[in-house]
């Protein structure tokens, strides 16, 4: 419903940065939760408006083992 609303809002070919978790273990549990491309880009997700432009990587080190904030920039696809 999120990423529904804020399509919504967004002009067309506008960019949006998400921020999410990537863990070594128990990726099955959460919070926090286990993030990848794919799950962004589900139909369910953002999949259903945006397109995968980039995976930024790890942005900056968290101060939780085993567990790295990695970053993606998404566009919005043309209405």
């Amino acid at each position: 419903a999120y990423c529904q609303r804020l399509s919504e809002f967004m002009k067309s070919n506008g960019v949006v940065y998400v921020e999410v978790k990537n863990k070594e273990s128990g990726r099955e549990f959460g919070p926090p939760y286990h993030v990848e491309k794919d799950d962004l880009m589900e139909e369910t997700s953002f999949g259903g408006a945006f397109e995968y432009v980039k995976s930024l990587g790890e942005v900056y080190t968290l101060n939780m083992g085993g567990i790295k904030q990695m970053g993606h920039i998404l566009r919005k696809g043309l209405r």
